[in-house]
């Protein structure tokens, strides 16, 4: 179980997405939760125009951002507080990526809750940009959650409901986020599916040329059984009640996502970075593709490098 848990925030409707997520995980675990902004006077220190731009550092203007981040932080630690939830906050001071990354190594925290698609204050926190520079240096788990104004199929409800879909490839590296399916699962009552995903070998069209492909139905059967017999090993090793479902699609992320709808699942957990396995579920641009169009929460673990 959780016993701490670090939210980026910023003071925005967008980010504040993520407080009722760690408040109501923190209620069922008994975690501590720390609100963490990062100023960053680069963010918003204006140029002088010319032939090379020059930085105008205003004192002034920097305090005011510090003391409406502090405002801001202060805030929203008292309506945490106020929930029953142990809450701390902390002001960093650098750029984010490199803030985040320290100050989690330092706090030791179990997971890391972050909003998506924000479009004020913290911005740039938005996949494609320093969300996925963040992922790749997180120790921990970080569970991505659509900032407000997007839609949220849980409505109101903060945590997800349903079942936790586990992208699988075949390899040590994306079976490294089970554990920490197992516990966001136990945390939030999830049932967890299973899920791998292949696309399908092809085979030149004879005569036609090798522009013309075609599936070859033989091997594509031949794997289909070995995957479905890999998710069964796993699922002996998960919680009672694990589902598997072997998929084939031409797009894997897009299966990950069908998979996904057709389950009802409440959340999915992926490993980001991935390579061998079926070659396939290469995460990275797989996990990119799924975290920008899921609606759904994601969990999403940077393994060891070393992993494979």
């Amino acid at each position: 179980m959780y016993t701490s848990i670090l939210v980026p925030y910023d003071g925005s409707a967008h980010s504040a997405r993520a407080l009722p997520v760690a408040a109501a995980l923190a209620a069922r675990t008994g975690a501590s939760v720390q609100l963490a902004i990062v100023h960053d006077p680069s963010a918003y220190i204006p140029f002088v125009p010319g032939e090379v731009a020059i930085p105008v550092y205003d004192q002034e203007l920097v305090q005011a951002h510090r003391d409406r981040d502090r405002h801001a932080l202060d805030i929203a630690v008292a309506h945490l507080t106020q929930q029953g939830v142990k809450a701390t906050g902390v002001l960093l001071d650098g750029t984010i990526v490199e803030a985040l990354e320290e100050h989690l190594v330092a706090v030791g925290a179990d997971l890391v809750i972050m909003t998506t698609h924000g479009r004020s204050g913290f911005a740039r926190l938005r996949l494609g940009s320093v969300a996925s520079e963040f992922l790749t240096r997180a120790t921990v788990p970080v569970l991505l959650v659509r900032g407000a104004g997007s839609e949220h199929p849980d409505g109101d409800q903060p945590l997800p409901s349903g079942t936790l879909l586990c992208t699988l490839d075949g390899s040590e590296f994306a079976e490294a986020v089970l554990p920490h399916a197992r516990t966001f699962a136990e945390a939030t009552g999830l049932r967890m599916h299973l899920v791998a995903v292949t696309v399908p070998h092809a085979i030149s069209m004879a005569p036609f040329g090798t522009e013309a492909l075609l599936a070859d139905d033989s091997a594509l059967s031949a794997e289909e059984h070995v995957r479905e017999e890999y998710l069964q090993r796993i699922a002996a090793s998960c919680p009672p009640g694990t589902t598997v479902r072997a998929i084939t699609d031409m797009s894997v992320p897009r299966g990950i996502l069908d998979a996904a709808e057709d389950a009802a699942c409440g959340a999915i957990a992926m490993a980001t970075h991935g390579r061998g396995g079926f070659k396939r579920l290469v995460l990275g641009s797989v996990a990119d593709e799924v975290l920008r169009h899921a609606h759904q929460p994601v969990l999403v673990y940077r393994p060891s490098p070393h992993a494979s």
